[in-house]
């Protein structure tokens, strides 16, 4: 009996892009007369529940909660720019971007292990809440013996923020980067469900809160969360911590989708345009 193949990276990808996140705001500090080339993108995060539920790092979260607000608008800068695809009947795919706001913010307040927990004392990880629902999501793996040091993964979102996207001054590319590398240790050592892992792929500003993946299932094995300075050495939460993170959230604080638009109906609703444009705030100088 033939061998089954496994899907390739690149087939894995097509699936999982469309629930990665990217998070940036809608105020953009610039000079004098200067027009921004995009959001400023402080970050990522990956939809884990079709009600529209965005895990991403709570330091993410707490610099989404603090930018610099509009200063004649009192709605929130905070924004998340999703990519959609659509097929049309001729069989061609469709890439667009889409921006949705943000309805609210779960943050983990305690966190408490049966032993000695050999991760960080509060697992840096939260949840979003978009105004969307029906969403494309990526499931949370949680089975036993999945991390192990050698272990081939993956990781996409967005190094580097919005400088990586605006290379010649102007937008040259809407989607994550993609890497590849392995699992370099698991915390504190092999384990069923290990308390942490590091993985061989530099983490950048930008890139916190990026899915960490198998290259040939389309399934998240962490999240990624924060670098040893000076080196390529990672740390990422694994997914069996987040999924019972997110359970926990969801029951003492469920989703209102009374008024959320589903996913399909943002992408009907939005303006068709190959033109991006918005607003920048130009911070007035200080009186001598």
């Amino acid at each position: 009996m033939p061998k089954k193949k496994m899907p390739e990276l690149a087939d894995v990808f097509d699936k999982i892009r469309p629930t990665i996140v990217a998070f940036g705001s809608r105020v953009v500090i610039t000079a004098p007369g200067g027009q921004p080339q995009f959001p400023e993108i402080v970050g990522t995060g990956f939809i884990v529940d079709s009600r529209g539920i965005v895990v991403t790092n709570a330091h993410v979260i707490k610099a989404l909660q603090n930018l610099p607000k509009h200063q004649t608008r009192p709605e929130s800068p905070a924004l998340a720019i999703l990519t959609t695809e659509t097929e049309h009947k001729d069989g061609i795919h469709h890439l667009g971007t889409l921006f949705t706001s943000i309805l609210s913010y779960n943050l983990l307040e305690s966190f408490i292990s049966e032993g000695p927990f050999y991760g960080e004392k509060l697992p840096d990880f939260g949840f979003v809440q978009l105004n969307a629902r029906d969403v494309p999501f990526l499931p949370l793996a949680d089975e036993p013996d999945l991390l192990r040091a050698g272990v081939e993964i993956a990781t996409a979102g967005f190094p580097l923020g919005t400088g990586a996207l605006t290379p010649f001054q102007k937008i040259s590319q809407l989607t994550p980067f993609l890497r590849h590398g392995i699992i370099s240790s698991v915390l504190p050592f092999p384990c069923p469900h290990p308390h942490g892992f590091t993985i061989d792929i530099m983490s950048q500003g930008g890139a916190s809160g990026s899915p960490i993946f198998l290259p040939h299932e389309p399934k998240a094995v962490g999240i990624l969360h924060a670098g040893f300075s000076g080196s390529n050495i990672t740390y990422a939460v694994p997914s069996d911590i987040v999924a019972k993170g997110m359970a926990a959230a969801l029951e003492a604080d469920p989703p209102r989708l009374d008024s959320v638009p589903t996913f399909s109906e943002l992408i009907a609703q939005s303006e068709r345009s190959s033109e991006l444009t918005w607003e920048s705030a130009v911070i007035p100088k200080p009186n001598p």
